[in-house]
């Protein structure tokens, strides 16, 4: 995709890759993806510590009742009707931080894909650096070598004339 010809790469000094702008935006670009996936992250796990809050008091509260209709002496009708009124607000709560749980584990899951996304692009940017480097290398030990061969062919020509 990326991939450069030899010669299209420039003899320099000094190794520059052409699309290092590039590269440090899709780092940036990566670092923040990385920054959102973590705030998902903290959010799909905050719903889900106060969803099992919310069960751990909803379980509590089954076992009063239980504990309360199994003893003796029955408490009063109304009493009883307050605390299934109270259970089936607790049940509804519960229920709807379920679903509060779940769009928050759906966001950070589509963000993780962003995230990979992000990352595959920074590392196919960063092969494409790696392999211009590299040809970049080769022209010049190429150009190295032939530098000295005509050094070489020049000091034999000099011997031959003396």
């Amino acid at each position: 995709m990326l991939f450069r010809s030899m010669s299209k790469i420039k003899k320099t000094k000094r190794f520059l890759y052409p699309l290092e702008s590039v590269l440090k935006v899709r780092d940036i670009r990566e670092k923040q993806e990385q920054d959102k996936y973590k705030k998902a992250e903290e959010l799909a796990k905050k719903e889900l510590e106060q969803e099992e809050k919310l069960k751990t008091e909803q379980a509590m509260q089954y076992q009063q009742l239980l504990d309360m209709m199994t003893q003796k002496t029955l408490p009063d009708v109304t009493y009883i009707k307050l605390r299934k009124a109270h259970l089936e607000g607790l049940k509804e709560k519960v229920e709807e931080q379920v679903k509060v749980r779940q769009e928050a584990e759906k966001k950070r899951d589509d963000q993780r894909d962003v995230l990979l996304k992000a990352s595959k692009d920074k590392k196919i940017m960063e092969k494409d650096k790696e392999k211009s480097r590299l040809l970049w290398k080769k022209l010049i030990d190429k150009e190295e070598v032939k530098f000295l061969d005509d050094i070489a062919a020049i000091g034999f020509n000099k011997k031959g004339s003396d």
